[in-house]
């Protein structure tokens, strides 16, 4: 395995792209191997659920003053916890979905003194690179790949108290809802426009003409070779209109964004209940719907509907109230979550990777059907040759009474399963081969986990929720309460790991130069708006006089700009002292009345 220094070399680089210049930043990424978890996706009544694997990454962002406080812990230079941001990576045989679970800041970046055009822009880019670096790092050959959340405007998710620190800026519903996007927005440009949907009219006009067939079949192979990206938003309540308001880019060609879901792509099995076509997310305003929805079965709360997301044995699980996804949307409406003035959005960015060719679906099926084939001719063989062999004398084995005389002893069993992994680090598991056999293996049919991705920390789910509990006890209400806790989650999650405060933890150095309107001001003065300068007045006029009682400014004579009127005959109106006077032409007079 990799060095923690190695592992994340493509993160730092990213990272160091998108932050300013010369800005240090300090980050914390802790993760948990891929494990069993529940499906996403409720089986169709009468059949399995697929199987599912789970992995979470937990990453945080510190920083270090740069300006002396009257408070001992700033004087030092002590970090301060500035952005904290949670994904879970759902992986099945078909689709991986990353699942942006909870992201929330501290405020406490205003500690760095940093332009207001640039002031919320690192948050900005550390939250995107991390999302796109864990989908790049997850990208599987032919298998299509989702990111997923939802925007929820709330004061404080994962930072206990930083509500009441002034200096954080919470965004409302909207305005979070366009940030997300926005950040997202990166990742769906960096892959090539779907393809539209042409109808067989339009197919036809386009391969009317000599050759016109075979270049348009060679322009869709092309196409049919790239991967595309398409991200997807829906705001319960909201129409067509008003949703793209909160999109970027609306107006661009191909469009990039649309406002409607992809639940119909991403599911195993589209001709479903609807039930089935829905993702079962924790702590997720659908999941909550989705449960509630299924108290109206008939079978609810026995079986395997007991377990979140189970599946229906007496019942073709059908709702009584909700009969498809578009009554599903619309019930969304009159949630607690997206009712009485407030709104959500659920965003999808849906990446898809080129169709893989005909020849390997056909030999996969020969392997199957060959498989089969041997399989059918072995059970053959073996139940000939136990017909033509004569019986054995089975061996009864001796059972043992245990509700009389002495009790057998009986040697334990250890288990080696993932979910005894104690507190593993990169490096240690790197230089320990007995660790290394406890983890489960880096690429299988359902999922892909290559060591590079991996957080520096890696934590079995038990420890995992410890550490995440033990930053929701912390205060950051006030920079020195930052800089406490901050330091004291870092100690206590090295701790549980066994490397201690100084074993883990990376450094990262923006290289971004900063745009001429940032810096243009002089004395850290940001220009946000195109606001039209006045005209410099010339240093021999005078600036302006005061009269003698000192009651009020008049302007100078050079402040004071003249328009000189020409007549018809050329002469200029106006005395020579510089007052304008109507001439006897310009004079209209009021006639008399009789």
């Amino acid at each position: 395995m990799d060095s923690p220094a190695s592992s994340t070399n493509s993160l730092k680089s990213l990272l160091a792209e998108h932050l300013p210049k010369d800005v240090p930043f300090t980050f914390y990424h802790i993760s948990t191997p891929p494990s069993k978890s529940p499906a996403l996706f409720s089986a169709p009544p009468q059949s399995k659920p697929e199987r599912t694997y789970c992995e979470s990454h937990f990453l945080t962002v510190s920083v270090t003053p740069t300006s002396t406080d009257s408070h001992t812990e700033l004087s030092n230079g002590g970090e301060m916890l500035i952005l904290a941001i949670e994904v879970l990576i759902y992986s099945t045989k078909k689709l991986t979905t990353v699942f942006v679970s909870k992201a929330d800041s501290t405020g406490c970046i205003s500690a760095l003194n940093l332009p207001r055009a640039q002031a919320g822009s690192p948050l900005k880019a550390i939250t995107g690179a991390f999302v796109e670096w864990l989908v790049h790092e997850r990208q599987r050959a032919g298998k299509r790949l989702v990111v997923s959340l939802f925007a929820r405007a709330q004061d404080q998710y994962l930072f206990p108290g930083s509500v009441e620190n002034a200096e954080k800026h919470v965004l409302d519903d909207r305005g979070l809802i366009r940030w997300w996007c926005r950040v997202l927005d990166p990742l769906v440009k960096s892959y090539a426009p779907e393809a539209e949907k042409k109808s067989l009219g339009q197919k036809l006009a386009e391969s009317a003409g000599t050759n016109g067939y075979a270049a348009n079949s060679k322009l869709a192979r092309k196409e049919q070779d790239k991967t595309t990206a398409k991200g997807y938003l829906i705001i319960p309540g909201f129409d067509v209109h008003e949703t793209m308001r909160h999109t970027p880019s609306a107006s661009q060609q191909p469009p990039r964004w649309t406002p409607s879901h992809p639940l119909l792509q991403l599911a195993p099995n589209p001709a479903a209940p609807p039930r089935c076509l829905i993702p079962h997310f924790p702590d997720d305003p659908k999941s909550r719907f989705l449960d509630e929805l299924d108290e109206e079965l008939p079978d609810h709360g026995s079986g395997a509907m007991s377990e979140p997301g189970g599946t229906p044995s007496r019942s073709n699980g059908m709702w009584k109230s909700v009969k498809s996804l578009e009554q599903f949307w619309d019930m969304m409406t009159y949630r607690q979550e997206c009712s009485s003035g407030r709104c959500v959005g659920f965003i999808w960015v849906v990446i898809t990777p080129p169709q893989p060719s005909i020849p390997e679906d056909d030999e996969e099926q020969e392997g199957e059907s060959q498989s089969q084939s041997q399989s059918q001719s072995q059970s053959q063989n073996d139940s000939q040759s136990t017909l033509l062999s004569p019986k054995k004398p089975s061996k009864s084995r001796r059972r043992i009474s245990t509700r009389s005389g002495p009790i057998p002893p009986r040697l334990p069993r250890i288990k080696s399963a993932v979910s005894s992994l104690s507190n593993l680090s990169s490096s240690s598991s790197a230089s320990n081969g007995q660790s290394q056999s406890r983890l489960p293996p880096e690429s299988t049919p359902f999922y892909h986990w290559p060591a590079t991705s991996r957080g520096d920390l890696l934590f079995s789910q038990k420890d995992y929720a410890r550490a995440l509990e033990v930053l929701l006890q912390q205060n950051l209400s006030t920079r020195a309460a930052a800089v406490r806790s901050s330091g004291a989650w870092v100690r206590e999650v090295g701790v549980l790991a066994g490397v201690g405060a100084d074993g883990w933890g990376w450094r990262v150095v923006g290289r971004k130069e900063g745009s001429s309107t940032a810096n243009g001001a002089t004395g850290g003065a940001v220009n946000v708006l195109g606001v039209r300068k006045k005209r410099r007045v010339d240093e021999g006029g005078d600036k302006g006089a005061k009269n003698e009682e000192g009651e009020a400014n008049i302007l100078g004579s050079g402040l004071v700009r003249k328009k000189v009127k020409v007549m018809e005959d050329g002469e200029t109106s106006g005395s020579a002292a510089g007052v304008d006077v109507l001439s006897a032409g310009l004079v209209r007079k009021k006639a008399r009345p009789a």
